[in-house]
């Protein structure tokens, strides 16, 4: 585990999290929740915790372990997580919205959960989100950026194969001349720095705490930069 995680006295909570997130036990996953809050446990240090167990959820679901309906309760658990006033990524009584970030799965990909849990966090930092769903093809996210004009555009990727459509977006977009209009960032199993660094896209996400933090400094709406 990262060693972020071992800083808290008592890092056993934390993997015990992580356990009961790939397990999908949503009683005992608040429960550890608020039990770390209470041990001192950072924001960041829950968050990589309940996505660590998700990652491992998504590997139980590419061997057939887990079904459709265990990646849906993992996103709720997720997102009851997010509730808790002391996880709360930002403010959320802005009265606008900070920016747009047009949100998709890449082509090919009919993985919904790791999109609706950063559209989740990504509203509640006061960002709007335009959601067009799973399998999206480039040529769609070029139409769409030229529709509704986002500040950012956010994939999601969790097969191997992900990578070639989304260096596809970069291109059609630089083709279309709106590459330089635009940031993009991209999440998932299947992303990692030398992929990114092969597709031209603007950052990767480890985790969804990682992705808002990146598009809210894109933005400079009180996020970190990089």
């Amino acid at each position: 585990m990262n060693t972020s995680i071992n800083t808290m006295k008592n890092p056993a909570t934390l993997d015990g999290i992580v356990e009961a997130v790939k397990k999908i036990e949503e009683k005992k996953v608040m429960k550890l929740v608020n039990y770390a809050i209470r041990e001192g446990a950072s924001q960041a240090q829950i968050i990589e915790a309940i996505q660590l167990g998700l990652d491992q959820i998504g590997y139980l679901f590419e061997e057939g372990e887990y079904g459709v309906t265990d990646l849906m309760m993992a996103g709720i658990i997720f997102e009851e997580v997010l509730k808790l006033p002391s996880l709360k990524l930002i403010n959320n009584g802005a009265e606008e919205t900070i920016g747009t970030i047009l949100l998709c799965t890449i082509e090919r990909d009919l993985h919904d959960i790791g999109k609706s849990i950063f559209k989740s966090a990504a509203l509640m930092s006061g960002f709007r989100v335009e959601d067009m769903g799973i399998n999206i093809t480039a040529q769609e996210i070029v139409s769409e950026t030229i529709r509704l004009k986002p500040d950012i555009i956010a994939i999601s990727s969790i097969l191997a194969e992900g990578v070639k459509y989304i260096k596809g977006v970069n291109d059609d977009l630089v083709i279309a001349g709106l590459r330089d209009q635009v940031k993009i960032i991209v999440g998932g199993l299947s992303t990692h720095r030398q992929a990114i660094e092969y597709t031209g896209v603007d950052a990767y996400a480890h985790d969804v705490y990682e992705g808002v933090k990146q598009c809210k400094s894109w933005l400079n709406k009180g996020g970190e930069s990089n």
